[in-house]
């Protein structure tokens, strides 16, 4: 028997190509590809702004401050922003049934009624991530800070053949709770109460907000 033979080279680069997009799709490869300028790699970002006092027109801003509507009424504040926060999520179980559901537009894996997973959710938690959860431990309803519909947008397409694509999901959230709130996790839901989860993620530093503090989730889907 021949020991020498090799596989085709085509075969050997397409073999390499999977098993480095199979890389790119762990936490690790995530965090690489995020680094190094490849975009989507699900991950999710968390900017906060800071507030620090209402605003009373004509008022002279310093270096970083920034004029915003305070939740849905007409107040206005002065905000500062804070470093943005990154996570890289997890896709659960149901998840996956839910996508492929979408794509195939049938009820696949006792999936009901399938709809896009857009409506960001928020934790107090720090989640240990598991293929079989079904809801995001500690969501959090303070006013202000309860699951949303996000926007949809930020479309990167494909530019080659096997390309990857990705989009955004965002939401600006005011804490209008009265109270600090301090938030550790986040989820994509395909429902603005119960529904199917997709994918949720720890932030790499908790935030914690104040009255009145806003905070911007994007989160960004790679396929």
């Amino acid at each position: 028997m021949n020991r020498n033979i090799k596989a085709p080279a085509q075969y050997r680069q397409n073999l390499g190509m999977r098993l480095f997009k199979k890389f790119l799709h762990t936490k690790t490869g995530a965090m690489l590809g995020h680094y190094i300028g490849l975009s989507g790699f699900n991950k999710v970002v968390a900017i906060k702004y800071e507030f620090l006092r209402y605003y009373t027109g004509n008022e002279y801003l310093k270096k970083g401050e920034i004029v915003e509507q305070i939740g849905e009424t007409f107040k206005y504040g002065i905000y500062r922003k804070v470093k943005a926060v990154y996570g890289f999520n997890s896709r659960v179980n149901k998840g996956g049934d839910l996508s492929a559901s979408l794509m195939s537009g049938s009820s696949l894996n006792s999936i009901a009624s399938p709809l896009p997973p857009i409506y960001i959710a928020n934790s107090t938690s720090v989640l240990t991530p598991a293929a079989g959860d079904t809801t995001l431990s500690g969501e959090t309803a303070a006013a202000g800070l309860a699951r949303a519909l996000g926007t949809v947008g930020g479309y990167i397409a494909p530019s080659v053949l096997d390309g990857s694509c990705s989009y955004t999901i965002v939401k600006t959230f005011t804490n209008t709770s009265g109270g600090s709130v301090t938030l550790n996790s986040c989820a994509l839901f395909d429902a603005v109460a119960v529904g199917n989860l997709f994918a949720e993620a720890n932030l790499s530093t908790a935030r914690v907000l104040a009255n009145n503090d806003k905070i911007v989730i994007t989160w960004t889907v790679n396929l």
